[in-house]
């Protein structure tokens, strides 16, 4: 099952077995501010993971996070999704789509299944990206996100930013028929007013496969992080589908 495997790798293959101290979680979660909530509605998503040298990885991630992999390597999220439609702090909003690139980590949200470091991320919700920017999570509003699967099976992935790398993510997937499951993911990002966190539960979530490859231009800061213009994902590759994710954003 890819989700089990998605949990297995990331708990045991990659070291995560290092936790938060105890007091410090604590501390942090006292700490909490909630700034405001989002709900995702009838969604599609790729999901994909892969390694990179440490040694790229390292300066897109504050010092004082802890990155998971093993003493040499680092571990790559690649994250687009699309929505029917959002709920941004209240106000709904038509369809939408979200586009990430982050490091993993060790912890720092302990009841989450995955963390990751934001290091790209993109939307084309305008009431998203003007929400985000005002709690300090640097992202980038585009007019489009370009998510395609048609019926044999093809998939093609469009993030074109005028400041950030642009980026393809094209393959081929299958429509998920797991059961559905419940998974959680914390997105952090350090930003003027201190660390954020962007924590999604998804209640329903069907993990699904797909086989796709990331290409870039070389010598952007995508791919200086990757090692090259093209990245692939050995530990996960999911095309995935859920009815209704719930996030909340809170500086911590």
């Amino acid at each position: 099952m890819r989700l089990g495997f998605y949990c297995v790798f990331l708990g045991a293959s990659l070291g995560c077995s290092v936790e938060v101290e105890p007091e410090a979680a604590v501390s942090r979660e006292a700490a909490r501010l909630h700034e405001f909530d989002v709900d995702f509605q009838n969604c599609t998503e790729f999901a994909g993971i892969g390694s990179v040298p440490k040694a790229n990885a390292a300066p897109f991630v504050p010092a004082h996070y802890t990155l998971a992999g093993d003493a040499n390597n680092a571990v790559v999220v690649v994250r687009v999704a699309r929505c029917t439609r959002a709920t941004v702090d209240g106000k709904e909003t038509k369809e939408t789509s979200v586009a990430q690139v982050g490091v993993s980590l060790v912890g720092p949200d302990t009841s989450a299944d995955i963390n990751n470091y934001t290091v790209y991320l993109a939307t084309d919700d305008e009431k998203l990206a003007n929400r985000l920017k005002r709690v300090g999570v640097d992202n980038e509003k585009l007019k489009e996100i370009g998510f395609k699967f048609n019926a044999n099976g093809a998939l093609k992935i469009d993030v074109e930013p005028k400041h950030d790398p642009a980026y393809k993510v094209i393959g081929t997937a299958v429509a998920p028929t797991a059961a559905p499951t419940v998974f959680t993911a914390s997105w952090w990002f350090d930003g003027d007013h201190g660390p954020v966190r962007m924590r999604t539960v998804f209640p329903a979530i069907r993990f699904g496969s797909s086989s796709m490859t990331l290409t870039t231009a070389p010598g952007c800061g995508l791919a200086s992080l990757i090692g090259g213009t093209s990245l692939t994902f050995p530990f996960l590759d999911s095309y995935n589908a859920f009815p209704f994710a719930h996030m909340e954003v809170d500086t911590m």
